[in-house]
């Protein structure tokens, strides 16, 4: 059990921005979600039209600021998401103990690990590669040829991370030839990879993904690309040599080969970019045209 008291404590060390509204002494045995949720625990409202007078008795709940609803306990502030998954981490999630290197998984004998990195069951990380202290790679996840990995990443199941990327030249005759690739994949740290990613290596150049980007599942980053520090990619495909900026966003779209997405610029869903999008805009559309500034 978790008392307010408790929970404001560790809001303050963490130096989080929040105020406290209550009607007396809250006590909380865990969390559950607004539309589920379950007596004496704690639960989270981002805005006003997620409220409907039959929601049972709330004992506590996280509250993004600006938002009115009539409540006894709550605590009020600007990230109300950021909160409440702090707290259900810190007071309420439980670590599965695991072991480091997973049943059926080869580990190349020019492979690096840093501290506590755990890899699942059924990977194959071979060649040069160097993986940094508490990463986490989960089951049948492949990592070859020359690729760097941060500190404190994530890598879910069923992910590729350095093949080949697809790149021929064409003979007189026609016939197609494969070009091998003699680059790398350089992952920073921080980065969050989700299920059934692929990460090319680069042509000659490496493939590169900065710090603190997440990357959700079934996106392909293709040969030679750059992705910037905390950027989003969901469901896309970036083809070769594109890139995309600092804080950029791309969702469920297509980036053609040398393309570039800006710094703060976000692409909507279902977009296809076939020329440059500056920095700080908002693209939609095939082909993909600035529609507003990304405030």
């Amino acid at each position: 059990m978790v008392t307010l008291a408790q929970i404001e404590a560790y809001l303050t060390h963490r130096q989080m921005e929040y105020r406290i509204q209550t009607a007396g002494e809250v006590v909380i045995g865990g969390f559950s979600s607004l539309d589920h949720y379950q007596p004496g625990t704690v639960t989270w409202i981002k805005s006003a039209d997620k409220w409907h007078n039959d929601l049972p008795e709330i004992a506590l709940c996280v509250v993004q600021e600006g938002t009115d609803v009539p409540l006894p306990n709550q605590i009020i502030c600007r990230n109300s998401k950021q909160v409440f998954f702090m707290l259900i981490e810190h007071f309420f999630a439980v670590e599965e103990e695991e072991e480091p290197i997973g049943r059926n998984t080869v580990i190349g004998p020019r492979v690096r690990l840093g501290r506590n990195v755990r890899i699942g069951h059924n990977c194959s990380v071979t060649g040069d590669v160097v993986i940094g202290d508490d990463t986490v790679i989960s089951d049948n996840v492949v990592i070859r040829n020359r690729v760097r990995i941060g500190r404190r990443c994530v890598i879910q199941a069923l992910t590729m991370i350095g093949e080949d990327g697809f790149g021929a030249y064409e003979q007189d005759d026609h016939r197609k030839v494969m070009i091998r690739h003699y680059g790398g994949v350089m992952i920073g740290d921080d980065v969050f990879i989700s299920s059934h990613v692929d990460i090319e290596r680069g042509t000659i150049d490496d493939t590169v993904i900065g710090d603190g980007t997440k990357i959700a599942p079934c996106t392909l980053i293709a040969h030679n690309a750059r992705v910037g520090k905390d950027a989003v990619l969901i469901c896309s495909h970036l083809y070769g040599s594109a890139e995309v900026g600092d804080n950029g966003w791309v969702v469920g779209s297509i980036i053609k080969n040398q393309c570039r997405v800006g710094e703060n610029a976000m692409v909507g869903i279902g977009s296809a970019v076939t020329r440059d999008i500056e920095d700080g805009k908002v693209a939609v559309g095939i082909p993909a045209h600035v529609i507003r500034d990304n405030v």
